[in-house]
């Protein structure tokens, strides 16, 4: 006989939030993980499910199928000599790039 996590279950505020801090995703990913949760057919019958639902954000986080929170890279200003390095840098790899294309071409 197939197995669900009950109707009425919704995870403890402290276990929402664990998982908000713990895994830095948003109030809304966690909702869609219980979702999933709600809707998966589990093999055992369980009795403690608020430890069935920070065990299930675990494995979401481990498969990595949980959506994080976007990290914006700080922009880094780089000085005149800094820039003249990267172009440099970013010219002698395009001449290589060229050079490869040309080999290929032939």
């Amino acid at each position: 006989m197939p197995k669900f996590c009950p109707d009425e279950f919704y995870p403890k505020a402290k276990d929402i939030q664990w998982a908000i801090k713990t895994f830095k995703v948003t109030k809304e990913e966690v909702e869609r993980q219980l979702e999933l949760l709600m809707d998966h057919e589990f093999r055992r019958t369980y009795t403690d499910w608020n430890r069935v639902f920070r065990n299930w954000m675990r494995k979401a986080e481990e498969i990595g199928t949980l959506r994080k929170e976007r990290q914006y890279r700080s922009v880094q200003e780089l000085s005149e000599e800094e820039r003249a390095i990267e172009a440099k840098k970013a010219e002698e790899n395009l001449q290589r790039l060229q050079q490869m294309a040309l080999k290929v071409v032939k």
